[in-house]
């Protein structure tokens, strides 16, 4: 497997200079038009009101180490949405909603399209705490490209666990999967930190277009519940026999974690989980394309199997990849789909997880052809 043809692509800037435009969504439209979201942060650089105590004790923001810049009260939020009708090379502005947090993105990265169209997102209630809004995961829909959005569908409505949607996937039976956290509440430590006391990475999944859903499905064996640093970031492809490939986010030590669910009638059995030499980054960004290809895309390298995850190379330059060395192989928090064409197209952010008006922030991409 090797890369070819391979062109970077600038989505969008911000109207300010330096940028604040992070965390994006990307997805295929069923007519074969492609749409990205991502959060757009907008107004003053200084002299900006601060989050309440109350909001920045329970959310611990900005991170502790970090400058007040990580504080987005006052500001201008919006989820911005951009529909491509070629492929990615020239986008146009759906929709803006805006909304209110401290937080640096509530939304972008779980979402998706229906087969009418509609898109579907989920949110973390919890990153809103300035709406009457349900402090768990939830879904919102929308028919007009993101410009309005649905009132809220919980995912999963437990008194005991909330939900926080990292994920939609569709399935080739037409199903819907949302993955992501299934955090325990413990009373005293309904804290950022506190969530992941007790919590694990779960999977939900939905039958009727993310109405009704069923879950969780464990991703963890019981007994490996405590053997690596889990996070709730994972993603996943879904191999010809109906199995997931996962590929999980984890500690420095560890890098990359892997494990395969066995399909077994409408739901999945966890495997047991195993370092896959993948190294340590963001979240994992997983695409398998028609062709069979298995594709794992990160700011550290893009890498390739062709046997369902068995075994994972490095990517050959060919004739491509080493213009883009040195640097990060792909943008933050890299989003992948397989076009029409057969072509990949990659879209994220120039940055990290920066403090407003830090980094010159942009919205990028790559799109290349596979060999």
């Amino acid at each position: 497997m090797q890369i070819r043809d391979l062109e970077r692509l600038f989505v969008h800037h911000s109207p300010q200079y330096p940028g604040f435009t992070s965390w994006c969504g990307l997805w295929t439209q069923p007519d074969g038009a492609v749409m990205c979201s991502f959060t757009q942060a907008t107004g003053p650089f200084t002299d900006r009101p601060t989050a309440p105590e109350e909001v920045r004790r329970r959310l611990e923001w900005p991170p502790p180490g970090h400058t007040e810049a990580y504080d987005m009260t006052g500001l201008r939020l919006e989820n911005v949405h951009l529909h491509s009708a070629d492929h990615g090379t020239t986008w146009r502005q759906t929709g803006a909603d805006t909304f209110q947090s401290c937080m640096n993105g509530i939304t972008g990265e779980a979402e998706l399209a229906l087969a009418d169209g509609t898109l579907v997102r989920g949110v973390w209630g919890k990153y809103l705490p300035y709406d009457p809004v349900p402090q768990d995961g939830y879904l919102e829909r929308s028919q007009d490209g993101g410009a309005t959005w649905s009132a809220p569908e919980l995912i999963q409505n437990a008194a005991q666990t909330t939900f926080w949607p990292k994920r939609l996937r569709r399935c080739r039976d037409g199903r819907l999967l949302a993955g992501g956290g299934l955090f325990r509440h413990r009373p005293g430590r309904d804290t950022r930190t506190g969530w992941f006391d007790d919590f694990a990475p779960v999977l939900f999944v939905s039958a009727d277009q993310g109405h009704t859903w069923e879950g969780p499905i464990p991703v963890l064996p019981a007994e490996q519940a405590g053997t690596y640093a889990f996070t709730e970031e994972f993603d996943w492809a879904e191999l010809e026999d109906g199995d997931l490939l996962l590929v999980m986010r984890a500690g420095v030590a560890e890098g990359r974690l892997q494990t395969r669910l066995r399909r077994d009638g409408a739901t999945w059995r966890p495997g047991p989980v195993h370092p896959n030499g993948l190294p340590y980054s963001g979240h994992p960004e997983v695409l398998l394309t028609s062709a069979g290809q298995l594709l794992h895309l990160a700011t550290t390298g893009i890498s390739g199997s062709s046997d369902e995850g068995r075994t994972w190379q490095d990517l050959p330059p060919g004739d491509g990849l080493a213009a883009l060395r040195p640097g990060p192989v792909t943008p933050y928090y890299p989003k992948a789909v397989e076009l029409p064409d057969g072509r990949v197209l990659v879209v994220g952010h120039v940055g990290g997880d920066d403090g407003y008006g830090c980094v010159d922030q942009a919205v990028v991409g790559l799109r290349f052809s596979l060999a």
